[in-house]
């Protein structure tokens, strides 16, 4: 995909600039390799996007997820703390599935998503998500950890998620 393409995408689905500076920043730090590593992320670079940051841990054999880091604007807007925490029933309820199914995609396919998703599991029930979901690599290639960030709002959507590949 050429750099005017993902532009157009960029414009086109992300409502928040800082979901972009993400996207664009995972990109100038992959260089030439399919996928950057955990070590050439540097969250401080960020900016305005830090507080929006979730690092999550991918562990294979079996495969699961565990927050590493959560943002400050997601521990606001959802009223919790899940550094440290699984990616489980406890946490996500019925959406538990379809998270997991998400992340395992980004895992198998290694490459980047966004997401726009209600928050039907929460206490907040009245929120959606938009998120950019990116996969980050070990020295092998193999995905290790995802690094996301998301921005959180009233509920518009009409369906309960859009799930796209960016590249």
């Amino acid at each position: 995909m050429s750099n005017s393409a993902v532009l157009k995408i960029e414009g086109h689905l992300f409502s928040d600039h800082r979901l972009e500076t993400i996207y664009r920043y995972w990109r100038s730090r992959r260089g030439n390799r399919d996928l950057p590593q955990r070590a050439d992320i540097r969250p401080s670079e960020l900016g305005s996007a830090l507080r929006l940051l979730n690092l999550i841990d991918v562990m294979h054999n079996p495969l699961r997820f565990r927050h590493r880091l959560v943002g400050s604007e997601h521990v606001e807007w959802l009223g919790r703390n899940a550094t440290g925490r699984f990616l489980d029933d406890a946490l996500y309820g019925d959406a538990t599935g379809e998270i997991i199914g998400a992340f395992t995609t980004i895992v198998q396919e290694r490459r980047p998503y966004f997401r726009r998703s209600r928050l039907d599991w929460n206490n907040q029930k009245w929120l959606e998500m938009e998120a950019v979901e990116l996969p980050l690599g070990d020295a092998d290639g193999e995905v290790n950890m995802i690094l996301r960030g998301a921005v959180f709002r009233p509920i518009r959507l009409t369906q309960r998620m859009e799930f796209i590949p960016l590249e």
